[in-house]
């Protein structure tokens, strides 16, 4: 748990390391950055945006007050946070937290960021009252009591119970800084269509399902950032992707399949990129559903399929099977020894027989293209369960809020690990009472509750890892969904581009990051 002292940092550093380029009446001969994706999210409201497609834009139009430093992750290992709005961030009892905001930061709107963006973007509203307009603003700050101006650069965050990983939480998903006025005078409905912040671009226009132009905010607080322009063009085959880059239509293209990358490192001007994310996709089971009801039948299902040769044979020789839902990250709450329900195909025959199970069909239900390599991973698994005996349908639907309609047993969904702590993503975020999996009834566990309750609050380094370990054998005993593997993300750009990308969905143009030869 951080110390009562102020986590002081030379949050002034990080400009100096950026030199502005001078010249505002000479050409821009910065690039215009175009990069291809699968889609685009429905909204720019970040805590609306919270997915695999809406990171990549709204990660580049906001800043949090405190930020993840991923490079000297890569580095060093371990978990590294640094500071970004803020300048400092002080506990000052175990319920109070202020932070101190840095006064150069400039709005897209042109105006300085002040305590008052601060307070309006963490509303009660927006975060933790008893009706928040999205229930991403409760996943990370449903705690807070009260959040205050101290001061036109100062903001004190109150909780209602202690919080180890506050720090954490700020340089999180959802913590993005957004314009007061701006969202005073528009609503939500502006800050889904076009959303001033402090980020490096602003929104220039926004074409639901085709494009989002940003432009570069050249007073940006962190330095002039090195490209332009950034367009998101949406081209939703990958063959098309890759081929648009071989071309030279685009710069950069996400989500391919490990073969479309491989033999690139022989081309001359485009290369692969294969980035290890801390983000896994499970299968969850509707608990309501007749055969389901029984968690015997599900620990079958579980014990029925062999994630490692399933994970070896979709990612390739890179792949690192995930035991349980947690990451090397968590430190000291890692349980490296944890190895799950392993693949153990008598015990699911057995388990089936003592649960009374005689064949009947489960219906499984996915969006093919919405999650990569989903249909043929589903694919495999439906051989494995029927070498124990369970019978199962595929149906598939153009979209993810198709697959939620009732008359299915099984469907997919992601996990992120939004910061690296157990509470940052995973069984405590992903599979509690304030996710989808138990808001659409899918799961109406007790026990696990009452865990996931305890973890929130502890902040004794050894009582934590007791609770974090007492919720993982509570979720084997329940099984109320498979993990299949944690996922890679496989993209190809220029060799002329130099970028780095984080272990997240999110895609980093600052100069800290991005930069052309």
């Amino acid at each position: 748990m951080p110390s009562r002292r102020a986590i002081l940092a030379t949050s002034l550093a990080l400009p100096a390391l950026l030199p502005r380029i001078a010249g505002a009446q000479s050409p821009d001969t910065r690039p215009v950055l175009r990069v291809a994706v699968q889609a685009l999210p429905p909204t720019l409201e970040p805590l609306e945006a919270i997915s695999n497609v809406g990171l990549r834009v709204t990660g580049n139009v906001f800043d949090t007050l405190w930020r993840r430093d991923f490079a000297a992750e890569a580095r060093d290992g371990g978990q590294r946070l640094a500071p970004f709005l803020a300048t400092a961030l002080d506990q000052r009892d175990p319920l109070t937290w202020v932070a101190t905001l840095r006064p150069d930061a400039r709005l897209h709107d042109g105006g300085l960021m002040t305590s008052a963006d601060v307070l309006s973007t963490f509303s009660a509203e927006r975060m933790w009252g008893p009706q928040v307009q999205t229930f991403e603003g409760r996943v990370n700050f449903g705690h807070l009591a009260g959040v205050d101006a101290d001061g036109p650069h100062r903001v004190v965050f109150r909780t209602r119970t202690p919080d180890a990983v506050m720090p954490q939480r700020l340089a999180a998903y959802g913590g993005w800084i957004h314009s007061a006025a701006a969202y005073a005078e528009s609503g939500l409905q502006g800050l889904r269509a076009r959303p001033i912040g402090t980020g490096p671009y602003r929104v220039a226009s926004f074409q639901r399902d085709q494009r989002v132009v940003l432009d570069s905010h050249d007073e940006y607080w962190g330095g002039r950032p090195p490209a332009r322009q950034v367009v998101f063009n949406v081209v939703p085959e990958a063959s098309s992707r890759l081929a648009g880059l071989r071309a030279g239509d685009y710069d950069l293209v996400t989500n391919l399949l490990p073969e479309q990358i491989e033999g690139l490192d022989r081309n001359p001007t485009i290369e692969g990129v294969d980035v290890a994310l801390d983000f896994a996709h499970i299968l969850y089971y509707d608990t309501r559903r007749p055969f389901l009801r029984d968690a015997r039948v599900r620990r079958a299902l579980n014990h029925a399929v062999d994630t490692d040769s399933l994970g070896r044979s979709l990612w390739g020789p890179g792949f690192k099977p995930m035991r349980a839902l947690q990451i090397p990250a968590f430190g000291d709450l890692y349980d490296a020894n944890r190895r799950g329900l392993a693949f153990d195909p008598d015990r699911a025959r057995r388990l089936l027989r003592e649960a009374g199970y005689r064949g009947e069909e489960l219906t499984i239900r996915i969006a093919p293209g919405y999650y990569l390599q989903m249909l043929q991973a589903v694919q495999v698994i439906q051989q494995m369960w029927l070498a124990v005996g369970v019978n199962t349908k595929l149906e598939t639907r153009e979209n993810l809020s198709l697959i939620t309609q009732p008359g299915a047993d099984i469907r997919p969904t992601s996990i992120a690990f939004r910061f690296p702590d157990p509470l940052g993503g995973g069984l405590a975020v992903h599979l509690s009472r304030e996710y989808s999996l138990q808001q659409g009834g899918f799961w109406q566990p007790v026990r696990f509750n009452e865990i996931v309750d305890a973890l929130r609050v502890a902040t004794d380094p050894a009582e934590r890892r007791r609770l974090f370990l007492a919720l993982m054998d509570e979720f084997e005993a329940e099984a109320p969904a498979l993990i299949l593997y944690p996922v890679r993300e496989y993209l190809a750009k220029r060799r002329s581009i130099r970028w780095s990308h984080p272990p997240l969905y999110f895609m980093d143009f600052r100069a800290t990051a991005l930069s052309f030869a």
